[in-house]
């Protein structure tokens, strides 16, 4: 019966934020452990007349594991690709093949039944993206960001030549017809970072951490994971990849003010004033590292100056100071 409740917010996403219609072809795909998420998106699919069909796959690894050739097949005949996936796929080659075909994708990874009754799923997404759009201007007109956090954040970020994407729901120009739910972030791909990065609250792979991740970094790769278990527990999942695992792949803001802190990642980075980065493959976000992997990890209360600009201030974004590092004020 909790279909229900999820079917009002799918039918939201699916006819007013992603715009599917009769004329699609529409792929769902999911695995065996997330089937009610995808049995409530296909339902909407098909009731706007759009030929919807499921496909379901092995549950993958680790966030950022490949697709089978089939399921990219499919995602790639597509004109609308959902993936309601208990690890994301967003950050391999199946995918940007989908989305290099034109395909509008929607990503659900490890969302849960009860993301879909409460918290940033249910949000004003216009109101959401004038947000996100602008946090994505001004991290894309800077060209060096410093973060510091209570934890024990000190990182300095390059990010001239990168560009930054609004990921606000709606499939269009800013995210490559990229749409992720709960929405609300604004990433981008670092040319390179130096310093210290503390993940406080969650991390992919492992959830809600009882202790902090300290990753250090030298020009754009990790050097060293200290910690607790938990730290250890990654840096075992780092060592058994490849070597673009110790890339620093992605630096994004949190926009969602809806959006709760969980211990799962796919809900927990929109939260508004929070930032994570991730580490492993960010070709998805025009960067140049391949890996196997793609695992993001939460930092609270952060303070972010971008070009000696401070847009974060413990965590509140100062959105009166997005256009003085656009120059829109000059």
């Amino acid at each position: 019966m909790r279909s229900i409740e999820t079917s009002a917010v799918s039918r939201r996403i699916v006819d007013d934020v992603i715009g599917v219609d009769a004329t699609d072809d529409v792929v769902v795909l999911t695995d065996t452990g997330k089937l009610d998420i995808a049995e409530t998106i296909a339902a909407a699919c098909r009731a706007t007349g759009a030929m919807t069909v499921v496909e379901i796959m092995p549950r993958t690894d680790e966030h950022g594991n490949e697709a089978p050739d089939t399921v990219i097949a499919a995602m790639t005949a597509a004109d609308v690709v959902f993936t309601a996936t208990t690890n994301s796929i967003t950050h391999t080659d199946g995918f940007r093949n989908a989305l290099e075909s034109g395909a509008r994708t929607a990503v659900f990874r490890g969302v849960t039944e009860d993301m879909f009754v409460a918290g940033g799923i249910d949000t004003d997404y216009e109101r959401l993206r004038e947000r996100t759009l602008a946090v994505r201007e001004a991290l894309d007109a800077a060209s060096e960001a410093t973060v510091r956090s209570p934890a024990g954040t000190d990182v300095t970020l390059d990010l001239r030549g990168q560009p930054a994407f609004s990921l606000d729901g709606y499939c269009h120009e800013h995210n490559d017809n990229l749409g992720a739910y709960p929405a609300g972030e604004s990433p981008t791909s670092p040319a390179s970072g130096t310093g210290t990065i503390v993940i406080d609250y969650s991390m992919d792979g492992i959830g809600r951490l009882d202790d902090p991740i300290e990753l250090t970094l030298e020009d754009g790769d990790v050097t060293a994971v200290s910690g607790g278990r938990e730290a250890d527990e990654l840096r075992e999942t780092i060592e058994g990849a490849d070597a673009g695992a110790r890339n620093l792949a992605e630096f994004a803001i949190g926009t969602n003010p809806d959006a709760r802190l969980v211990g799962n990642l796919a809900e927990d980075k929109k939260r508004l004033g929070t930032i994570h980065f991730a580490i492993g493959d960010d070709q998805t976000l025009a960067g140049e590292t391949r890996s196997s992997i793609h695992l993001d990890g939460l930092v609270r209360k952060p303070t972010v100056e971008l070009d000696g600009t401070r847009i974060l201030d413990a965590g509140d974004l100062r959105r009166d100071r997005l256009d003085d590092v656009t120059g829109r004020d000059e």
